[in-house]
């Protein structure tokens, strides 16, 4: 026609400079057959025109191109329109401008015509599409072309990706879908349902409004496929229906698609007689290889310590399909059970619990953090292979050593806080809630790390230099931290070596706080803004509590009183220990992680895996084999890696076989009557810790009227925003005041609590970390909803009420 306008059927993909990739990508598929709207382009000569070369003036039309667009086709120019800029630097693989530059629908006439092409041409100058350049390293984009095309009389329209843009995965199509025309969807003016289509089966994922039907959803993945096959990537499509075909409305590259998922490799699923529960704690993905290798047989060797004063002989942990499975192991036999009684007795009389606790709060705390400390300081990179190797057995043994002591201990603090709670039940009527009051407060692992956070973030408050850098915590950490104010800067570096070195999570694939120093400047700048964190008021509460239960018991004899008293400081003393015993066996976990990352640098550096985090996809049998000999492991991790995938997509079911008889409880003192008076006192204790330990662990309870219910842990109410958060590489997402809604928390959470409005889990019992850790922070706290993570989202503000158990939407 001219340098001003081409119809779009004489446009290719070689004409992208001239009008822009949108226009030039829908040129060429209109050429190959493809169902796209005819119409004409507005070319970036035009827009060189419309500027007079003079970028800072305003865009105004010219009359010689106003001229030439009243000359387009009469068949087109009489149609609703629509006008879409297409820029050069439009719809490419690492930038897609999606949504920035300005689309105008249903024009009408000439008048709109030329208004609605020169709008879009000043929408190159707009803030957001400056800001976006910027952010992808340019400065703008400077020229855009317009699309003028006949718009389509839309029953229906959406986008879909030929690959799953969440996933990377190319076997399947998503389809967006809303009634009427697609930029409803696009601007968010309606929520589209979503429908995924593989092998020409189409599903929908979500609840919509009946948008489309399957044979729609297929009809649009099959185009989709078309589009990605003819330009060789995959596609974002946006796409609509009239009433009598389906048209094609734009093509782009999908930007930032992670690599594909791996080939999925069937696991033979054997499940193994008796009732099985699959291990969800902390994890909702299979473990690893190298977990399973090292962690599995310790824990089956080990978690019976827990138990010594009960007849269960401990938990068995097998893989099923890929996944763990749990079950709880009764003793097998007359003489088993006889012999665990005569244990049980001779405990309860040489006081072993108290034994435990006081030698571990006394020495072996100290005696471990010494350990632990030294291996956490070693240089891995400067030893040689055969010092490594050396380094990774102390740590495997160390892995075995920790964790007898901390099933031990676990087994003595729950027998102590068990005792008091049984007396205080009995001499006070108090539940777990009022007994809880009287264990609060004092110091240990539960707030040390949170504390001394909150230290940083006081010393940073009053550091204005500190504080500007913390704006932007990934360029204070790049440079100028150390230089702005030195001793933030080490007071900094000793809380990431004193406190971040812990496994966080359940599987060592996950990085530890230390490995992500961005992530806890985050938490500091969080924490600055926030009041600051102090101890006092929980000693406070917990002495008034005490005070309280002594008022009740001054009318008692003294045997009554001196019996609480001694239960009492040995029941505080135990409480802590939770926590205490766990710092040191998630920092067991770190170091087995740096060990194992060493492993994998090395591997990968002489070629024989992939990259350094392949080495989780082997046993540590076979990472320590391959360091020896030298082989390629490449087959055998792509495998591995088939087979994790597997199982990610084929969860088992959540049990395997049926309860035994009685199982979850029953009256220990009817069915143990005879047994010695030492036994059935520790059977009694032992009863009472897990009954409310395990209380409503995840109850699967239907919301009512829109509310969720729970086990009420932590007094109080609170009104804030939902940040759903599943593990630590989601910490940064909180910020201050948001209701924390998560699976469980585990000692590693504990510095997000002094910026936590109030907590909601799915799983927990009154006795649980999250009821701990909630209580300690006074933070109100719901647990056991069963289905909080899955129900509630993020920005959705709700009102939790900790002494009810109620979670309640805000309207």
């Amino acid at each position: 026609m001219n340098d001003y306008l081409r119809p779009i059927r004489d446009v290719d993909l070689g004409d992208a400079g001239l009008v822009g990739r949108k226009a030039a990508v829908l040129g060429a598929l209109l050429n190959a057959g493809f169902p796209v709207p005819d119409g004409v382009v507005v070319t970036v000569n035009a827009f060189d025109r419309a500027l007079a070369g003079d970028p800072s003036a305003d865009v105004s039309m010219p009359a010689d191109i106003a001229a030439r667009l009243a000359e387009i086709d009469p068949a087109l120019r009489d149609q609703s329109l629509a006008v879409r800029s297409s820029a050069a630097e439009e719809d490419l693989r690492d930038a897609s401008y999606a949504g920035q530059y300005l689309t105008v629908l249903h024009v009408k006439g000439e008048r709109e015509l030329l208004d609605a092409v020169r709008d879009c041409w000043r929408s190159a100058f707009s803030e957001q599409v400056t800001t976006y350049a910027q952010s992808h390293g340019t400065a703008r984009a400077s020229r855009v072309a317009v699309l003028v095309q006949r718009m389509v009389p839309a029953v229906c329209a959406g986008n879909a990706f030929s690959a799953d843009p969440v996933t990377g995965e190319r076997g399947q199509v998503v389809v967006n879908a809303v009634s009427g025309v697609g930029d409803l969807m696009m601007s968010g003016q309606a929520s589209p349902e979503e429908w995924v289509v593989r092998d020409g089966e189409a599903a929908r994922r979500s609840t919509g409004q009946g948008a489309i039907t399957e044979e729609q959803a297929r009809a649009v993945a099959d185009l989709a496929r078309r589009v990605e096959a003819r330009l060789g990537a995959p596609q974002d499509i946006e796409w609509a229906f009239d009433d009598d075909r389906l048209w094609l409305l734009q093509a782009r590259p999908i930007t930032a698609l992670p690599d594909p998922p791996p080939v999925r490799v069937p696991i033979p699923v054997e499940v193994p007689e008796g009732f099985w529960r699959r291990d969800d704690y902390g994890s909702r993905v299979p473990w690893s290889p190298m977990r399973r290798s090292i962690f599995m047989d310790v824990y089956n060797a080990t978690r019976h310590h827990m138990f010594q004063y009960s007849f269960l002989a401990g938990v068995e942990y097998r893989e099923v399909g890929g996944w763990m499975y749990t079950r709880m192991v009764p003793l097998d036999g007359l003489d088993k059970i006889m012999q665990r009684v005569s244990e049980i007795v001779a405990a309860v009389r040489s006081d072993d619990a108290w034994r435990l606790i006081d030698e571990w709060n006394e020495r072996g705390q100290d005696a471990l953090a010494t350990k632990t400390a030294a291996l956490r300081d070693v240089d891995l990179g400067a030893l040689d292979d055969e010092a490594l190797l050396r380094h990774v057995s102390v740590v495997l043994d160390l892995v075995e050593e920790v964790h007898e002591t901390h099933f031990r201990l676990a087994s003595a603090s729950m027998f102590l806080v068990g005792e008091f709670g049984l007396l205080v039940r009995d001499l006070l009527g108090w539940d777990v809630r009022q007994t809880m009051r009287l264990l609060s407060g004092g110091p240990g692992k539960t707030t040390e790390p949170a504390l001394a956070l909150a230290e940083c973030a006081r010393v940073a408050r009053s550091r204005p230099a500190v504080r500007k850098l913390l704006d932007d915590p990934e360029e204070a950490l790049s440079g100028g931290l150390a230089d702005a104010d030195a001793e933030f800067a080490e007071r900094f570096a000793a809380y990431l070596r004193d406190f971040c070195h812990r496994s966080v999570g359940v599987d060592l694939t996950e990085q530890t706080l230390a490995e992500r120093p961005v992530l806890v400047l985050g938490l500091i700048r969080d924490q600055m803004n926030r009041p600051e964190l102090r101890t006092a008021g929980l000693l406070e509460a917990r002495d008034e509590a005490v005070a309280e239960a002594r008022a009740l018991l001054a009318e008692r004899p003294d045997t009554d009183r001196e019996r609480f008293d001694r239960a009492l400081v040995r029941a505080q003393a135990a409480y802590p220990v939770r926590d205490d015993k766990a710092f040191y066996t998630a920092l067991t976990g770190g170091l087995v992680r740096y060990a194992v990352l060493e492993l994998g640098r090395r591997l990968a550096r002489r070629e024989q895996i992939g990259r350094e985090a392949d080495v989780f996809l082997l046993t540590i049998e076979e990472a320590l084999a391959a360091l020896g000999d030298g082989e390629p492991r490449r087959t055998l991790v792509a495998r591995r890696e088939g087979e994790r995938e597997w199982a990610r997509v084929n969860p088992g079911p959540p049990v395997y076989g049926e309860p035994p008889a009685g199982w979850g409880g029953g009256d220990m003192e009817d069915k143990f009557s005879r047994l010695p008076e030492e036994a059935q006192y520790a059977l009694r204790v032992f009863g009472w810790v897990t009954s409310e330990f395990q209380s409503a662990q995840g109850s699967e309870g239907e919301p009512e009227n829109g509310a969720l219910r729970g086990v009420a842990a932590s007094p109080g109410t609170y009104t804030g925003p939902v940040r759903v958060i599943a593990d630590v590489s989601e910490f940064g997402k909180l910020r201050p005041g948001d209701v924390l809604v998560c699976p469980e928390t585990s000692p590693e959470w504990s510095v997000l609590f002094p910026c936590v409005g109030a907590l909601v889990t799915d799983s927990g019992g009154l006795l649980s970390h999250p009821a701990i850790i909630a209580r300690e922070y006074r933070v109100p706290a719901v647990l056991a909803t069963g289905r909080a993570t899955r129900t509630l989202r993020d920005g959705q503000v709700v009102t939790v009420d900790g002494q009810s158990g109620v979670v309640e939407t805000v309207e």
